[in-house]
């Protein structure tokens, strides 16, 4: 009997994990990291890849459609990767396929143009690089960065005095937001790069006033496309910043009643929300990904 339970097993490929036996994870490619953007536009990021290992470098720019940028076999050295065409798009994500590995995660840059004026701004992606110090380095006095405390429900001033940020530390993490003053008559340009963060991405939305962004770099109608959990009368406000004025989006009886809001890459926003919730959003990572060992 034990035979032909065993034989049965086999052949259905169970391979003992019914019975407490560890179960095969599929494999996934080394971590993309080192992400960098020049200020020629350049971006560069690396990898380690076992030698001989066949590989492939993809990238987008919605996250769902991914296009090769570079294919090899690993020399067994780390693989250093330069995008000369980064500066032709304001903002660009990449993964890695190796061999039969899926791709582990997915890093890119995110490019704002920021007006003379004020404008909301937000970073969806992560990576301890993002300080105010280096993103806004060389900025003027009197250049301003506003978080709100939703806690003490007050902004809190982050600023240029001396040439100097009083808070260089400070980062904006991938859902938060805030508000930017720009002091000169130029049109200006800051890079975020670092990690996407794909699985379980949760924000927490706080009842009453709150700055928030798209936690994915991903543009698109408010709730249709980026799947913000709205309510009957919650109310967006956005920030038009060639106008210089905000723009009201209420939210009644399951409808907008001004249009609904339609979100940038890199764009925050102010929300008055009528309960707490919570902004989830999931992107696979792997999703569309061929395997290199069946080409």
């Amino acid at each position: 009997m034990a035979m032909k339970l065993d034989a049965l097993i086999r052949r259905i490929g169970v391979s003992g994990s019914l019975f407490g036996g560890k179960k095969s994870q599929p494999s996934v490619a080394p971590a993309l990291k080192d992400a960098t953007r020049l200020p020629n536009g350049t971006f560069h990021f690396k990898a380690q890849l076992a030698k001989g290992t066949p590989f492939v470098v993809q990238a987008s720019t919605d996250l769902e459609n991914w296009s090769p940028v570079l294919n090899e076999i690993s020399s067994g050295e780390v693989t250093s990767y330069a995008d000369g065409h980064a500066s032709r798009f304001n903002y660009r994500f990449y993964r890695l396929l190796a061999g039969q590995a899926q791709p582990s995660n997915v890093v890119g840059y995110v490019s704002i143009t920021l007006p003379p004026g004020f404008s909301m701004i937000a970073c969806p992606l992560d990576a301890p690089t993002n300080t105010v110090g280096k993103v806004f380095k060389d900025w003027p006095d009197g250049t301003t960065l506003n978080k709100f405390d939703t806690q003490l429900f007050r902004l809190v001033e982050n600023a240029v005095k001396f040439s100097q940020w009083t808070n260089p530390s400070e980062r904006l993490m991938p859902g938060e937001g805030a508000i930017f003053f720009n002091p000169t008559l130029d049109y200006r340009s800051i890079c975020f790069t670092g990690e996407v963060l794909t699985k379980n991405v949760s924000v927490a939305v706080a009842s009453g006033f709150s700055i928030r962004s798209s936690p994915v770099p991903q543009p698109g109608a408010l709730v249709e496309d980026l799947e913000f959990p709205i309510a009957n009368g919650d109310v967006i406000h956005l920030f038009d910043r060639e106008g210089q004025q905000y723009v009201l989006h209420p939210y009644e009886n399951g409808k907008w009643t001004a249009g609904a809001p339609m979100l940038n890459v890199g764009e925050a926003f102010w929300v008055a929300k009528t309960e707490p919730g919570h902004w989830t959003r999931n992107l696979s990572v792997s999703e569309g990904a061929p395997n290199l060992s069946s080409n």
